[in-house]
């Protein structure tokens, strides 16, 4: 989905709702490794009900679980994932859209590697449409005020 690429974030709308989801990865993706990356740039947000104040933004706690690889036999089911399943993008149809297998897992009792959770529910979801947007860092030379 995003192999490779540094600086990215991902855009998604939840099915049936009116709500967006997204994550920052400022680290780059990388099919051929698998299991905890470290970074303390990402974070996870929504935006709720077309109304910015109803938004969160989650930084991570625990920068060394900040995001979750999985290899390449397993990125047919699985996007991206931050923290542990804090945001997951999952599914057997490789789209998203059809078998609500995306979640957004937060349980305090557990361990958490994220600030708090980014949805009021733990319902696995469907995601209808979602981008993915690299993040390029803009250098200004020879610029006076």
């Amino acid at each position: 989905m995003c192999q490779g690429h540094a600086g990215a974030i991902v855009v998604a709308k939840v099915a049936g709702t009116d709500e967006i989801i997204d994550g920052y990865n400022s680290l780059a993706w990388d099919n051929l490794t698998s299991g905890f990356m470290e970074t303390n740039d990402s974070f996870i947000f929504s935006l709720k009900n077309g109304n910015i104040q109803n938004s969160l933004i989650s930084r991570v706690k625990d920068q060394s679980k900040a995001l979750s690889y999985y290899n390449s036999n397993l990125q047919n089911f699985f996007g991206l994932c931050f923290g542990h399943c804090e945001f997951m993008m999952k599914s057997h149809v490789s789209d998203f859209t059809q078998d609500k297998l995306c979640w957004c897992d937060y349980d305090p009792k557990c361990r958490t590697y994220y600030e708090k959770p980014i949805r009021t529910t733990t319902e696995r979801f469907s995601i209808t449409d979602y981008e993915v947007f690299k993040i390029i860092k803009k250098q200004i030379s020879n610029c006076t005020i």
